[in-house]
């Protein structure tokens, strides 16, 4: 299973397959900032790709659309994404701040 490790925190956990990588943190125990519920329209579950890039799925209408929207068009050709939308393959490094472990899980 590939691993998602995440900067500055240091936290890493496994990622199964076809699950995003916002819904893996949850599952990990880890609290992800958002607004939407996973829903691809507040950016906020926005991170920037360190390593790993090529292995993260292809990026679909509505991220595409809500990074366009909420982030300008300067975001499009940026390694970011939205963490309620992707899906990886292999291991990945991010950036994200904000990710926790969540005391209500």
């Amino acid at each position: 299973m590939p691993k998602l490790r995440i900067e500055p925190s240091g936290i890493e956990f496994e990622v199964p397959s076809g699950v995003t990588i916002m819904q893996a943190a949850r599952d990990a125990g880890y609290f992800w900032p958002n607004q939407c519920d996973m829903q691809s329209r507040c950016s906020n579950c926005f991170f920037r790709v360190v390593e790993g890039l090529a292995a993260l799925s292809p990026m679909g209408r509505a991220e595409q659309g809500t990074l366009l929207e909420q982030r300008g068009r300067k975001s499009l050709n940026e390694p970011v994404r939205l963490g309620c939308q992707v899906r990886i393959d292999a291991d990945v490094l991010i950036h994200k701040i904000g990710v926790r472990e969540d005391p209500f899980a």
